[in-house]
């Protein structure tokens, strides 16, 4: 772990990425589209409080880029939910995201400058330890006595930054 972290100290890698940074991630990455937040109606009543500090939202239905980044896990559990389906029943938007066939990225911000938070309705493995890593981890966190900047250190070397 100590090999980890000194590497983490030298690859000088960001504490904070800006909404810019995880934007650019997400686009260039997973080919992933902004759409309003507008058109994310049930954000309304599923997240009251935060509600206000969404401040982007992005969607990926691409299905080149969601066979190539859903882990094989992630690819069971859609099936499971496709294969419980009525052949009959009406496609709507949670039964695209459900079946794999689309993911929803919503980005939180207390700054507007900084993501402090994320939400994915969906399930892609890999976008969420993306997120996770690109929303950083406080200086004052950075002690190996920390058993979450233990983790972020295995999910950064798990994904290739250290």
């Amino acid at each position: 772990m100590e090999e980890l972290h000194r590497k983490f100290i030298a690859r000088r890698l960001p504490f904070k990425n800006t909404i810019h940074e995880v934007e650019k991630m997400l686009k260039v990455k997973y080919l992933a589209e902004e759409i309003p937040k507008s058109s994310l109606t049930d954000l309304q009543y599923e997240m009251k409080e935060t509600y206000n500090k969404i401040i982007k939202c992005f969607k990926i239905e691409d299905e080149k880029i969601l066979q190539r980044v859903c882990s094989h896990a992630d690819k069971k559990l859609h099936e499971e939910y496709t294969d419980g389906r009525s052949p009959n029943s009406l496609e709507t938007e949670w039964s695209k995201i459900n079946s794999g066939k689309l993911l929803r990225i919503i980005l939180i911000s207390d700054d507007g400058k900084t993501m402090s938070n994320y939400k994915v309705q969906g399930i892609c493995t890999a976008l969420v330890q993306d997120l996770a890593i690109m929303l950083g981890i406080s200086l004052e966190n950075c002690s190996l006595d920390n058993s979450y900047y233990v983790k972020y250190l295995q999910l950064l070397q798990l994904r290739g930054y250290l």
